[in-house]
């Protein structure tokens, strides 16, 4: 039960912080991260999407879902060229 809680409060602090990032990604314009890495990172989220279902875990379904969708936001700014 309180390994349960840690990872949702986890989940939530990490969450916060990707959500903090793209506020400041969308006000600038402009993404500081390089479209490569942020491909690789949606990458290796989404694979870790597929692993959480496959072990069945709800926290890590939503979180790693969450971050996916905010990276597809940040390389979306990072190969708009303004």
């Amino acid at each position: 039960m309180i390994g349960g809680i840690v990872g949702i409060i986890g989940a939530v602090l990490i969450a916060i912080g990707w959500i903090a990032e793209i506020l400041k990604v969308i006000k600038d314009k402009k993404s500081k991260i390089d479209w490569k890495f942020g491909l690789l990172y949606f990458i290796g989220s989404l694979m870790l999407v597929i692993y959480s279902f496959q072990i069945n875990s709800l926290v890590f379904i939503l979180l790693n879902s969450l971050i996916a969708v905010l990276e597809v936001i940040t390389l979306m700014f990072s190969l708009r060229k303004f």
